[in-house]
């Protein structure tokens, strides 16, 4: 896994411990191995999960896209993992992920993102989610759906080398900002029991109107 960093782009307050929706605490970064919350569970644990959900994710939505569904080879799909847990995480995703691509506005929003300068958007637009310095399983997902969005792009514009590229930038956030609060969380599953009250509609117009307000304030920058 590559380690660029994330170019400097941090959340405000980052380090301030705040509470988010659904019970959420403030996140802050640690070393590769840190443990603060003592749940045993490292960093490379919750990366290497990250990474087979983000994965996992990607393929599915290629899958819905018939211009570039020829490309989910390059993705290990939901169904070469035996993990059950990853499985029913990854099904969680899938489905945010129908509702996310059903709103339109949001998706017009994403047309317009330019593909000259996917580096520095990505970073502001993950900076722009987080820049209160709340966390909650809501704002991890709509990244992971923006990167998602942003690999489409790539294999549309026949840019294939940006794909990869694209991922380590996702992991290298979480890394950087997001891990040490997946870890207070318990990892990953705790996403499930925050995605488990309210309606999928609900979940998916929540987290468009989050991505809207993020690319809506990079465009005015």
């Amino acid at each position: 896994m590559a380690t660029h960093g994330a170019g400097g782009d941090c959340p405000r307050d980052d380090k301030e411990k705040k509470q988010g929706e659904g019970g959420a605490a403030g996140g802050s970064s640690l070393g590769a191995t840190g443990d603060r919350s003592g749940t045993g569970i490292s960093t490379e644990q919750i990366l290497e999960t990250g990474e087979h959900l983000l994965n996992g994710f990607i393929s599915d939505r290629l899958q819905n896209n018939p211009d570039v569904a020829g490309a989910r080879v390059l993705f290990p799909g939901i169904s070469q993992q035996s993990d059950p847990s990853i499985k029913r995480l990854s099904e969680c995703l899938r489905k945010i992920g129908d509702e996310l691509d059903a709103n339109m506005e949001l998706q017009r929003r994403i047309d317009n993102v330019p593909c000259t300068s996917p580096k520095q958007v990505f970073f502001h637009v993950a900076k722009e989610l987080f820049a209160d310095g709340v966390f909650n399983w809501g704002r991890v997902v709509a990244l992971f759906y923006f990167a998602c969005k942003l690999v489409v792009k790539a294999l549309c514009t026949k840019v294939p080398e940006m794909i990869r590229t694209i991922i380590n930038w996702t992991m290298d956030y979480l890394r950087d900002y997001v891990v040490q609060w997946i870890r207070d969380q318990g990892g990953w599953e705790g996403m499930l029991s925050y995605f488990g009250t309210p309606t999928w509609q609900t979940v998916g117009v929540f987290l468009a109107g989050v991505l809207t307000a993020s690319l809506a304030i990079w465009k005015m920058s």
